[in-house]
């Protein structure tokens, strides 16, 4: 089965036998993106998967401590949980993920893929129980974002008899989460019922305040099954997978000073006491497939609703907040806020001023029906393993967003005043989009040919009127050559596209991709090396309130004309048995990234800034190393990660302020397992309590990891 072994190319090592029922072929959910029946070893591409079983090792809760073990995907840390990632991979902009296709079990889950694409929604991780991510050729079949990559969650599968799972832990600044799944299947039928409530008092403090700064997170989950018999000449199965989570959370954009920052890290300003996440996610998804042994379709409609609203500081005496911040760091101020000094007596709440507090409302909608038809012939000596994909496929985004007028005080007190008028705007997207591909196998050489159509249009209503209609072919090429049982070399180019924005004035972003790579794969060692390069005739950024530090209109892009983009990716595990029962697992993944730009342009919005030819790109390390290092025997274990990441910068022209230095983290993971059905576990994030400035957005302040944290727990199998 391919998805068994391909755990031979996972990001860690772990057990085969304990992920084999996630990924049973009947097991609809389960089915993997990363394609049929094949020999791993023979995979067009670079391929990751992180299993249930390293995913449990660190119990992580945020997507982007996990992905650091896989090379060329790269982070913009920005709340210290991983409510709201930014993930980039090779290069692509990180702004809320909004360059890579993002699924759960091969579903789009942006709230708004085409039309808002930047992910202020991201499955809790607490129930997922597998990542796959996908690079290289094999992109062309997961769209509409092509050029980087792809990242497919997996959620947790019915079991094949009647079992479940609950965790319950508790940790620093009165972290709790409560998990637990129960399941059961018949020769006819299979259910699941799973839920997790999670959260926090949060790490950080507010000045002239006693408020919270953490979350409060519910999810709930139910699939249904129900299929003929497995003996039937033609098998059939129909799953129905329901989902419902909220979330209440203490966040903000604001950053702090650098003086404020070496003071207390950890602080945060009195006037983003008010500052509130408040969303509400809802997914249907209806799946039928039908099976006739050499040939599979499987066909999925899908219906998400998702409704956030993000109440936040926006403008102190009618400046922005990140000007204010750049006013107190470097005196370069503006005309309401004059002084260097009164910024900074502003934002410490010792200088009375008008605060603006906006209602960041948004209610997405996402529909759609895909399908997908497999076969597998042999043709005399050669294998085709074919598949062809459909999708139609719309969303939109409905933006109501009022500003309230309040008052601070001397005191740094916050008194309401009144509510404008909401500025409203209505964006929608259709799309129709297909795919080919054929894994053609010939001996030892398997060659990957792959076609992907993508014809959408996007409409914005409000303010401005903007239309983009596209309609693009994209090429891919993938070849894999197996030069003996353990050594494998492969080698791939394709096309890339992110969809062109409802702005006339923007182009789609494009880019020519390739790798060459190898892959070996014996008892004890996995190891992959990998050249890229993303040759951009069009790099696009958007305006975000995440990212961007001018006032540009949130939704609008500036084309960021070619830029290149080239890397190694490394990665190695290992197992060593050691005398007395021991086994010393070891692991190393390493990512170096040059990224710059190939043109000299200004950008007075605050999405790109002035650029000059050669700047690198934005919020990307050169270098990126996570080493893996464990001691094992029998009912116990120990695991630990040292993380690295190299010094970057905020903006391309890195002035003064946007410096991100180099920082380190180290997590460490012990479990006991006191019975067979229950493990003891206590984990440690950020061992050296390190207060290294992790990003510089949203909105130009520096902000600081998650400090020292800690969590114990026990987890139940019955």
């Amino acid at each position: 089965m391919f998805l068994r072994s391909l755990l031979s190319l996972s990001v860690v090592l772990a057990s085969q036998s304990a992920f084999s029922e996630a990924v049973d072929p009947v097991e609809l959910g389960k089915v993997s993106i990363l394609g049929n029946n094949q020999n791993p070893e023979q995979i067009a591409g670079s391929a990751h998967l992180i299993d249930s079983i390293e995913l449990e090792k660190f119990e992580y809760t945020d997507i982007q401590r996990i992905l650091a073990a896989v090379p060329g995907v790269s982070f913009r840390n920005e709340d210290g949980y991983g409510l709201r990632p930014n993930i980039s991979i090779r290069g692509t902009r990180d702004d809320r993920s909004g360059k890579i296709t993002l699924m759960e079990d091969g579903v789009l889950i942006a709230p708004a893929p085409y039309s808002a694409s930047s992910a202020y929604y991201f499955p809790t991780m607490g129930r997922i129980n597998g990542v796959e991510v996908m690079k290289g050729a094999s992109a062309i079949e997961n769209g509409p974002y092509t050029i980087g990559g792809a990242i497919n969650l997996l959620s947790t599968p019915i079991p094949y008899e009647q079992s479940g799972k609950l965790n319950i832990e508790y940790g620093s600044d009165n972290t709790s989460r409560a998990y637990g799944w129960l399941g059961d299947s018949k020769e006819n039928y299979g259910w699941l019922i799973e839920a997790q409530k999670h959260q926090s008092d949060g790490f950080a403090s507010i000045e002239n305040a006693s408020d919270d700064t953490g979350f409060d997170k519910e999810d709930v989950l139910a699939k249904f099954r129900v299929n003929t018999d497995r003996s039937a000449s033609v098998y059939q199965q129909i799953d129905l997978k329901l989902q419902y989570s909220t979330e209440l959370s203490d966040q903000s954009y604001v950053g702090l000073t650098e003086a404020d920052f070496n003071n207390d890290a950890h602080e945060r300003y009195g006037l983003t006491q008010q500052d509130e996440m408040d969303n509400e996610h809802k997914e249907v998804t209806l799946s039928h497939l039908v099976d006739f042994g050499q040939t599979q379709i499987k066909t999925t409609a899908y219906y998400i609703e998702f409704k956030r609203d993000w109440f936040k500081v926006d403008k102190i005496e009618g400046e922005s907040i990140s000007s204010i911040v750049d006013c107190a760091n470097s005196g370069d101020c503006g005309t309401n806020i004059p002084t260097q000094a009164d910024a900074i007596a502003v934002l410490h709440g010792s200088q009375a001023a008008d605060v603006s507090i906006k209602h960041n409302n948004r209610a997405y909608e996402s529909k759609g029906i895909q399908s997908t038809l497999s076969h597998n012939v042999q043709l005399g000596n050669t294998e085709h393993n074919l598949e062809v994909g459909v999708r139609y496929h719309e969303d939109s985004e409905d933006r109501d967003q009022p500003t309230e007028a309040w008052s601070q005080d001397v005191n740094g007190n916050l008194t309401y005043v009144s509510t404008g008028v909401a500025s409203t705007r209505y964006t929608s997207a259709e799309a129709w989009s297909a795919h080919l591909t054929d894994d053609i196998t010939v001996g030892n050489f398997v060659v990957s040919p792959g076609v992907r159509v993508e014809d959408y249009k996007i409409e914005r209503e409000g303010s401005a009127d903007k239309v983009a209609n596209e309609q693009v072919t994209l090429l891919g090429l993938g070849a894999t050559y197996q030069l003996n049982t353990n050594l494998a070399a492969f080698v791939g180019i394709h096309e890339g596209h992110s969809p062109a924005p409802n702005d006339s004035e923007s182009d789609p972003e494009e880019a020519l991709n390739a790798e060459v790579g190898a892959r070996f794969n014996n008892a004890t060692l996995q190891a992959e090396a990998t050249l890229f390069i993303s040759d951009y005739s069009n790099l696009l950024g958007a305006c975000a309130a995440s990212s961007s530090a001018g006032d540009c209109n949130i939704g609008d892009t500036k084309n960021g004309g070619a830029a290149t983009v080239r890397g190694l990716e490394l990665l190695a595990n290992a197992t060593r048995e050691l005398s007395g029962g021991f086994n010393l697992p070891l692991g190393v993944t390493y990512t170096y990234t040059d990224a710059k730009f190939d043109n000299t342009f200004s950008d007075n919005s605050g999405v790109w800034g002035d650029v000059t030819k050669g700047d690198k790109l934005p919020n990307l390390s050169d270098h990126q190393l996570q080493l893996r290092a464990g001691l094992a025997k029998a009912q116990w274990g120990l695991d630990l990660k040292v993380s690295y990441f190299s010094d970057t910068c905020s903006t391309a022209a890195c002035a003064t302020d946007e410096e991100i230095d180099a920082y380190t983290v180290v997590d460490v993971a012990s479990r006991y397992q006191l019975t067979s059905a229950t493990k003891l576990y206590a984990n440690v994030d950020n061992l050296l309590d390190a207060e290294d400035v992790v990003a510089r957005a949203p909105k130009n302040g520096a902000r600081a990891q998650k400090p020292l944290t800690f969590i114990v727990g026990v987890s139940h199998n019955f």
